[in-house]
């Protein structure tokens, strides 16, 4: 009976364990989403924009091309990555591969402001600026193109079967991925875009000049740090990295220590993106190369310095 009750907590604390760190990683891929999306990974292999070369593969150190267009807002399911790119005419177009680089397919060519999508089980779903506008969804086929919310709006984020959005009024609501049960969560959250993680809404107050939090149910709002001065920023943990265009940084805060910060890098821009892999951050600086602007890199998220991606 004793060793039935052991192996019994053992298994509730593997299952605790597991619980944890898939929220850790759905917390890295929304705040990497509202980053447009340059980084993701799947059983140990990063995959990742390498800024206007295409999506790269590293394992153990060793890079592999995928594709050689630039791609934004990767999504990983099963064994493909969909991303989009940017077309001739400007054309945002939906596409998959393998993560092994072979089976390129073009989904979808869609007209949408907001460069990121969603990718489930059935479904991509993405902002459209088509008659009908608003939030769509269609099949992983490029099939059933569907209106889920006939409204514009300013940036939208899917969890856990919601989807979470500010509309044009830049208040925060919710709807069901179904369609149904539109709300506005807060009469007093003005945000633009927004970053869902774990059981909060993210986002930067620019009336305030500084970053708030909403609990998803909409009952409570915090302020996170009057330091934080713009929507360059990403959650992680209990952490948020965010950048100090004043001093042209990449800084980290724990969230509850609004006025402690920890220098990562320096940067020689004026915007960039910050996208997280464990203990990673992936960033985009000035380019050494005259013909683009960016360049991604890649730093330990406690300042110290690993593997740089080169060029």
């Amino acid at each position: 009976m004793r060793k039935k009750i052991k192996f019994l907590i053992i298994g509730i604390a593997l299952l605790v364990i597991t619980i944890c760190i898939c929220i850790w990683k759905q917390s890295d891929a929304n705040g990497n989403s509202a980053n447009m999306g340059l980084v993701c990974q799947k059983d140990g292999v990063v995959y990742y924009n390498k800024y206007e070369k295409g999506i790269f593969a590293l394992k153990n150190g060793q890079e592999t091309q995928l594709t050689s267009e630039t791609a934004y807002s990767l999504n990983i399911f099963e064994n493909k990555i969909y991303y989009i790119t940017v077309a001739d005419f400007n054309n945002i177009i939906i596409k998959s591969v393998d993560i092994n680089g072979e089976n390129g397919k073009a989904i979808a060519t869609i007209y949408t402001s907001i460069s990121k999508i969603y990718v489930t089980q059935n479904a991509i779903y993405y902002a459209t600026n088509e008659t009908g506008k608003g939030i769509a969804k269609i099949d992983l086929t490029g099939e059933n193109e569907q209106i889920i919310l006939p409204e514009n709006v300013q940036d939208f984020q899917i969890a856990q079967n919601q989807i979470y959005y500010v509309n044009n009024a830049n208040r925060i609501c919710k709807i069901d991925i179904s369609g149904k049960q539109n709300k506005e969560l807060s009469d007093t959250a003005v945000a633009r875009k927004i970053q869902v993680i774990d059981g909060w809404i993210y986002y930067y107050d620019q009336n305030e000049n500084a970053l708030f939090r909403l609990k998803k149910n909409g009952k409570k709002k915090e302020l996170i740090s009057v330091l934080i001065h713009n929507e360059m920023y990403n959650i992680s943990g209990q952490y948020v990295y965010y950048f100090d265009k004043e001093q042209s940084k990449i800084a980290s805060m724990k969230i509850g220590k609004s006025n402690q910060c920890n220098d990562i890098v320096s940067l020689n821009v004026s915007k960039t993106k910050i996208n997280l892999v464990e203990d990673e951050i992936y960033y985009l600086d000035k380019s050494e190369d005259p013909f683009q602007t960016y360049q991604m890199h890649r730093r330990k998220i406690s300042g110290e310095e690993s593997q740089d991606i080169q060029y």
